[in-house]
């Protein structure tokens, strides 16, 4: 007995979970009395539900989902996209102490309290709402693609049309791999670029599910609005607790299974090509060297301006437990990104030729791994991780858009009256969440773009810290020409048909073939390429040609291989400033081309608000700066009632610590490391190397 692909058990399970968590939510909200209790706890929250709250907000179940999707996808290379992480560590333990120690509710407040604005927040806010929306629309994708995975329909209870698409896509796999491997036919050309294109365009997939997409975002959303929208903050700390562990177990339940249904680690290594395990990737892979380097550089800049910043490192009770709690979540998370990696390449290793979209990946594994009960456990870890991480999101936001949307138009309402719209939003956002997983085409080219778009405040929000002359009319320059840039028009140009359609936008790179030193599989030998299994040659891969301008492009006309080109996906605007600036795109790799997207979004900001900083003043704000930086100089007092003291000693004299800057006479406010500092650091760096020798290490036993 089951229903749809489950076990009863399975079931009993899921629901189980479900009624938990909101059975904590109901408990909370009875607590639940200020604003502040809503969006940060109290600022109360001790190391241990800290660092569960971090954790969960950054190692949702998409995170593992996507993992396992790029490596599958391409290679260990794609991993990069979320392990890039584990080089910001260092950064992060700085990072929670100055948002500790602002002392302020929403990100948005910043550019409030330093600039005396009431626009720019609410800038921030809308921006930043949408952005946190994007990412919301990927968790709920990765938790369908997931489902839908682990429910799929048998083949005999498929309709004809559902039979026909199920037979395209085994035809359209075989003529994929011979004509990556140099020995497609020229009369078999034609109908592999059909059905190329089918594939591009999402018309033909390798299973057919029984989840229909309605169903499943209406019960998720229910159940995760409901103990968020009750609790708020803490509610999601406390159930993090529980979604914590649950991430642990589903992230280290398949590799157990995977190895024994291979047959052991050589056989596991022996269905794993040679150029899946790149570290820096293969020719036809974007995350070499030099994109892998950049990407880490616009990522620490980007999370410095990051909308859940003030949330996750806020409502620490002081600073040493925000910094703590910091690291530990983040290290956690990468710690898993590389058991998430393993298990993409056992999911290629186990069902290559089965999965049409690598997002499904994850699902695949486990509705052929796991039996009843475990199942049920999986999709419970999936659903908590996802939750944990939505939880958190859904709070910030509410509270950009009670604080600085909402308050400025209706001022002057109770506590409890904002704290009620602010459930409200919740709802919405949720709603809209679901609109974006429903539009978007792929998850990994809106991972990739991510980091492009996060730059627009992560770029002020760095300089606002430490430097004075910033000023708030290069602020307003660079948000509004980065915004319309980077996020505006490569979104909404594809709409017009001489865009999406015009051949300089939908041209590729040229292809090309690569020689790469390999070990020689069974299929090697038997084409005469070497003498033996295992024996090191010298083998050419063909590197297809790659869109330039767009995600994709395929024929209007998939039937029809003279109809004209169209591009799919996101317009990158970033290609088309460097194609402006005298680049041959067209004679890049595509690592190449992730590296100068990344490079020309890294510059906008800079090249903006430096210079116009330099030739602008902001008149009348010298009392204010001065306070801003006096109260990053002083330390959080563990005693709420004693750090505000501390703070207006701080405003009364806010020379007060200037013997901790770095460059005493500078605009810079840099302050000198204390003993507490280095030690972080150091601690921090070590534990980075201990993990990238981690993943070498792995990747030296597969091969």
């Amino acid at each position: 007995m089951n229903i749809i692909g489950f076990h009863p058990l399975d079931i009993l399970i899921i629901v189980a979970y479900l009624l938990i968590i909101t059975y904590i939510g109901r408990r909370i909200a009875e607590k639940i009395h200020t604003e502040q209790d809503f969006f940060l706890a109290g600022r109360s929250m001790n190391k241990f539900f800290q660092f569960f709250l971090n954790m969960g907000i950054l190692s949702d179940a998409n995170s593992a989902v996507r993992t396992a999707s790029f490596t599958f996808n391409k290679g260990l290379g794609g991993v990069w996209l979320m392990l890039i992480g584990v080089f910001t560590g260092p950064y992060y333990w700085f990072m929670a102490g100055w948002f500790r120690r602002v002392r302020l509710v929403t990100m948005a407040e910043l550019f409030e309290e330093r600039f005396k604005s009431k626009i720019l927040p609410s800038i921030y806010a809308v921006v930043g709402i949408w952005l946190s929306i994007l990412i919301m629309g990927v968790g709920y994708r990765a938790s369908l693609r997931t489902f839908q995975a682990m429910t799929i329909k048998p083949v005999e209870r498929c309709t004809e049309a559902e039979r026909h698409s199920l037979q395209q896509y085994d035809a359209y796999r075989r003529l994929d791999a011979l004509y990556k491997s140099g020995r497609l036919e020229a009369a078999q050309l034609t109908e592999y670029r059909i059905l190329d294109n089918l594939y591009k365009q999402g018309r033909i997939a390798a299973y057919i599910s029984y989840t229909q997409p309605f169903w499943f975002y209406l019960v998720y959303t229910v159940f995760v609005g409901l103990y968020i929208i009750l609790g708020g903050l803490k509610a999601a700390a406390m159930t993090d607790t529980i979604q914590g562990a649950l991430i642990i177990v589903f992230s280290v339940i398949l590799i157990p299974l995977s190895l024994v249904r291979l047959g052991g680690w050589d056989e596991f290594a022996a269905r794993i090509p040679d150029e899946m395990l790149f570290v820096f990737g293969s020719g036809g892979n974007e995350f070499a060297w030099n994109s892998i380097a950049a990407l880490a550089v616009l990522t620490i800049v980007g999370i410095t301006g990051h909308q859940g910043n003030m949330s996750m490192y806020g409502a620490a009770r002081d600073e040493l437990t925000a910094r703590i709690a910091s690291i530990g979540g983040a290290y956690t998370k990468r710690l898993l990104t590389i058991v998430w990696a393993l298990c993409g390449l056992f999911a290629y290793a186990l069902f290559a030729d089965s999965i049409s979209d690598p997002d499904a990946a994850w699902g695949i594994l486990s509705h052929n791994l796991l039996g009843p009960g475990l199942r049920g456990v999986m999709v419970a870890g999936i659903l908590a991780a996802n939750m944990s991480t939505l939880d958190a999101v859904c709070v910030y936001l509410s509270a950009l858009f009670v604080r600085h949307l909402y308050k400025p138009m209706v001022p002057g309402k109770s506590q409890r009256h904002y704290i009620n719209v602010s459930r409200l939003a919740i709802v919405g956002f949720l709603l809209l969440g679901i609109y974006v997983s429903v539009s978007m085409i792929s998850i990994i080219h809106l991972i990739k773009a991510l980091p492009s778009v996060n730059i627009i405040f992560g770029a002020p929000v760095l300089l606002l810290l430490f430097w004075k002359r910033l000023t708030l009319k290069a602020v307003y320059v660079q948000v509004v020409v980065c915004t319309i840039v980077l996020a505006i028009l490569p979104e909404f140009l594809p709409i017009l048909p001489s865009v999406r359609y015009a051949p300089q936008l939908t041209q590729k790179t040229h292809e090309h073939t690569l020689v790469y030193p390999v070990q020689a599989s069974a299929d090697d030998v038997a084409d005469g390429l070497a003498e033996q299994v295992g024996q090191h040659i010298e083998k050419p891969v063909i590197v297809p040609a790659a869109p330039i301008y767009f995600d994709a492009v395929a024929r209007t006309d998939p039937t029809d291989l003279d109809a004209p080109m169209t591009g799919i996906g996101r317009l990158h605007t970033e290609l088309v400033i460097a194609r402006c600036l005298g680049f041959d795109l067209q004679a890049f790799t595509p690592s190449g081309l992730l590296t100068l997207r990344y490079l020309v979004a890294l510059a906008l900001p800079f090249v903006l608000l430096i210079p116009i900083s330099l030739l602008t003043h902001d008149k009348g704000l010298e009392k204010t700066i001065a306070c801003f930086y006096a109260k990053m100089k002083t330390p959080v007092d563990p005693d709420p009632q004693k750090d505000a003291e501390q703070v207006q000693q701080s405003f009364a004299d806010p020379t007060r610590f200037d013997h901790t800057k770095l460059f005493a006479r500078s605009d810079w406010e840099f302050c000198k490391w204390t003993r507490t500092d280095v030690v972080g650091f150091l601690i921090s760096v070590g534990v980075t190397l201990g993990m990238i020798v981690l993943f070498w290490g792995l990747i030296r036993i597969i091969a």
